[in-house]
């Protein structure tokens, strides 16, 4: 990706070179946008992708957030998931039937059982399932939902792509 540029101390050859500078800072200004825009719709179609097998009534809404500076050029991209229930289907709530921990890299762990505002401990692994009230007042019974890792998913795939992509864009 490095270029050379030469120059004599000269007044032309100084301004020819200052011209260079500018077109090589346009180019790489561009494929820093082509490199993020990228990166992106990779973590945005892993997300829809998973979305897809999660019912209906528990889908948040997703989309790519773009970071531009003061200048208006994109310097980053931000895949977002919001809703009321993404925390659930990022690390699983109230699962019954086994499932790994959610895989942190900081050592954390979030999975079974591990929900702040869960009431009794034991009520995660009941093999029976469990009740749960409703904003209406309504019971209704759950084995709980296993942990789809959107987000995990598609930092993964990023992280996967980014010499790839970056060799595609920057090479050129």
């Amino acid at each position: 990706m490095g270029k050379t540029i030469k120059c004599d101390l000269s007044t032309k050859s100084i301004q020819n070179a200052i011209n260079k500078l500018k077109v090589y800072q346009n180019e790489l200004q561009r494929k820093n946008e082509i490199f993020v825009k990228r990166l992106a719709e990779i973590g945005l179609d892993v997300i829809q992708t998973t979305m897809e097998s999660i019912p209906d009534e528990e889908k948040g809404s997703y989309y790519t957030e773009i970071i531009n500076d003061q200048n208006g050029n994109i310097v980053g991209a931000s895949v977002r998931l919001s809703g009321e229930k993404v925390l659930f289907i990022e690390f699983s709530a109230g699962i019954t039937y086994g499932t790994n921990d959610y895989p942190l890299s900081s050592g954390n762990s979030y999975g079974m059982g591990t929900y702040p505002s869960q009431k009794e401990k034991s009520d995660w692994d009941n093999p029976n399932g469990w009740w749960y009230t409703d904003e209406s007042g309504h019971p209704h019974h759950s084995y709980g939902n296993r942990a789809y890792m959107p987000m995990y998913h598609a930092e993964q795939a990023v992280i996967i792509a980014v010499r790839k992509i970056a060799k595609e864009v920057f090479s050129s």
